[in-house]
């Protein structure tokens, strides 16, 4: 997983390249990297789902509320 930090906004993007969550001043965005968000395998939904948990730890470890405060 690749982390961008900026003043306001966090940005964890997943290593397999298919997504990308951004935090920005208390708004959840999953944005996919490829495609729409409807996938034709359930490899996608397991990278979403591995992607999810890794950017929970991450912020909440860095401080940023998971409910959306920065």
């Amino acid at each position: 997983m690749d982390i961008i930090i900026e003043p306001g906004r966090a940005t964890y993007i997943a290593a397999t390249g298919d997504w990308r969550i951004v935090i920005d001043r208390g708004i959840f965005e999953i944005q996919p990297q490829v495609g729409q968000l409807i996938y034709e395998s359930g490899l996608n939904l397991d990278n979403l789902a591995t992607l999810i948990v890794a950017a929970k730890a991450d912020a909440l470890e860095r401080g940023i509320d998971w409910s959306g405060e920065l």
